[in-house]
């Protein structure tokens, strides 16, 4: 098989030149620093979700406000319950936890950074382009990494440990890297 040639030119327009390294400068990040963003982001858009499923729960607790407890049961006559405020603390606890993921997910896709991310200097970026890896990816990496990385005694993050190109599994399925900044 002949050797490819030495140079082909300038790539097609649309398509960029494949670059192992995003960006001169720029180091992977090491486990420390990824993890310790992983905590502080854990802990921020912790304490946002906090802030917005209190008012859930204060109409869920005041849509029981009749009823009462016999023998670890809840009795609730049939006019105590409120349907609405039920339901209504219902819809502010899920609208809650949908806007702190689109939150998430959306500072990731966009600028590669979220909070605890911009905190600690690191970035997650395209392997090929060195870009931010847009939101379709962002929600996959972070659907896949709850779902599959973390399962197995977090083998799925640990991976980086030993790869070559410090990715764990969910990178590795966008194909994204993670770079100091």
């Amino acid at each position: 098989m002949p050797p490819p040639p030495a140079n082909q030119g300038p790539p097609p327009p649309g398509y960029q030149a494949y670059s192992p390294t995003p960006s001169p400068g720029w180091t992977r990040a090491g486990f420390g620093a990824r993890f310790g963003a992983s905590l502080l982001d854990s802990l921020l858009y912790g304490l946002l979700t906090t802030a917005l499923v209190i008012p859930g729960i204060v109409l869920l607790i005041a849509a029981f406000d009749g009823c009462t407890t016999i023998n670890d049961e809840i009795i609730c006559p049939t006019d105590s319950l409120q349907g609405g405020t039920l339901a209504g603390g219902i819809a502010l606890i899920l609208a809650a936890l949908l806007i702190v993921f689109v939150v998430y997910v959306r500072a990731l896709g966009r600028t590669g950074q979220t909070w605890g991310r911009k905190i600690v200097g690191v970035k997650v970026v395209g392997e090929l382009t060195g870009t931010p890896i847009g939101f379709g990816k962002a929600l996959g990496r972070v659907l896949f990494a709850n779902a599959i990385s973390g399962q197995i005694f977090y083998l799925g993050y640990l991976w980086m440990l030993w790869d070559d190109k410090q990715q764990t599994w969910h990178d590795k399925v966008v194909g994204s890297i993670v770079v100091r900044t």
